[in-house]
C-alpha cells in the first residue's frame, strides 16, 4: 500500500468531496462542495443550510477551523423550511451547535432531514 496524495476534487464514484470557500460570518450554505469550512474564531457563526440541499443522499461535512479562546464562539447549525438535524442520540431539532474548537460534523440527508453519521 501507498500514500495517496490529491489536490483539487477527488471524485469517487458518485461521490464529490469538494471543499467550499471558508465561512466566517453567519450565511446560508447553497453550495455544491461536501467540505464546508467554518472560521469562528472571529466570533460565532450560524451556518443554515438551504432547503435545495434537501437531496437524498447528500452528505455534508462540517468543520470548524478556528481556534477561539472566546467563550461562546460556537457553530449554529440551521435549516430552512421543515427540515430538521439529527445530532449524536438528540432527537431531531431546527438547529444544533459545534461547542467545541476544532468540532466537526457529517450530515447526510434522507431528502426530508439531516442525520449525523
Amino acid at each position: 500500500f501507498k500514500d495517496a496524495y490529491i489536490q483539487g476534487t477527488a471524485n469517487i464514484g458518485a461521490l464529490n468531496m469538494s471543499v467550499a470557500s471558508t465561512i466566517t460570518s453567519s450565511s446560508t450554505y447553497n453550495g455544491s462542495a461536501t467540505i464546508i469550512p467554518v472560521n469562528t474564531s472571529g466570533g460565532a457563526v450560524t451556518l443554515t443550510i438551504d432547503s435545495d440541499q434537501k437531496v437524498a443522499g447528500r452528505i455534508l461535512i462540517i468543520k470548524d477551523i478556528g481556534f477561539s479562546v472566546s467563550a461562546g464562539n460556537y457553530i449554529t447549525i440551521a435549516t430552512e423550511g421543515n427540515a430538521q438535524i439529527n445530532y449524536t442520540s438528540d432527537a431531531l431539532a431546527n438547529t444544533i451547535q459545534l461547542t467545541s474548537n476544532f468540532n466537526s460534523i457529517t450530515l447526510f440527508c434522507d431528502g426530508s432531514n439531516w442525520y449525523h453519521i
